[in-house]
């Protein structure tokens, strides 16, 4: 493995050898998700977020709407 330093605390690896550092895309040339990360593999079941394992409860919209100031 080789190690280079970038800056005063970083360091840059090489790849491991047989992998692919460049991100599969798709025909259109956009980035593909893993199948792992997807709404659907988290239990999200509809496009609003709502869902799940467990359906929506009384909270959700509450939750919804009190989300940190950095969202």
């Amino acid at each position: 493995m080789d190690v280079k330093k970038v800056g005063r605390r970083r360091v840059a690896t090489s790849a491991v050898p047989g992998s692919d550092p460049t991100p599969q895309t798709g025909p259109d040339g956009e980035p593909v998700r893993a199948a792992e990360d997807t709404d659907q593999a988290w239990g999200v079941t509809s496009p609003s977020g709502g869902g799940g394992a467990s359906g929506t409860g009384p909270n959700d919209e509450r939750l919804k709407q009190d989300v940190p100031p950095h969202w």
